[in-house]
């Protein structure tokens, strides 16, 4: 099924440069990118962004780190975009992810941030109605 995706390369990415390396590695894999712009990510578009965290210990942090530099949005077209995107990017705790994927390659050695945020490089919608809200944000 074709399907629209989001994603962002978080500042921690941004920062090291992977931009470029992180979209060729999206369309080698089949999916389009369709949008994509540098961005610095508001505190308003970071809350609406992780609202589904809101009352999560964790959701402050998150915050804090998508807005603490510049970013980099993407959508994503391709046959079942959404769940291949998410296993290019690979699990959420970059120590957990697969080689080959994009946060089990780019993982840090400390992923860590001073206030115990995890970097992870990049965020992805987890789903069609997600992926549509999430990109509504930021195009």
């Amino acid at each position: 099924m074709l399907e629209r995706t989001f994603c962002m390369i978080k500042p921690d990415g941004v920062a090291r440069g992977l931009v470029d390396g992180i979209k060729q590695r999206i369309e080698k894999s089949g999916l389009k990118i369709v949008k994509s712009r540098d961005l610095t990510v508001s505190e308003e578009q970071a809350r609406k962004l992780y609202a589904v965290h809101k009352e999560k210990p964790f959701y402050s942090g998150l915050v804090k780190l998508i807005t603490s530099g510049p970013s980099h949005a993407i959508e994503i077209e391709g046959e079942n975009a959404v769940s291949r995107l998410r296993k290019l990017m690979g699990a959420t705790d970059p120590r957990q992810a697969d080689p080959g994927t994009i946060r089990g390659d780019y993982k840090e050695d400390n992923i860590y941030t001073a206030d115990g945020t995890m970097k992870n490089v990049i965020h992805g919608s987890d789903c069609t109605e997600n992926a549509k809200h999430e990109a509504a944000i930021f195009f």
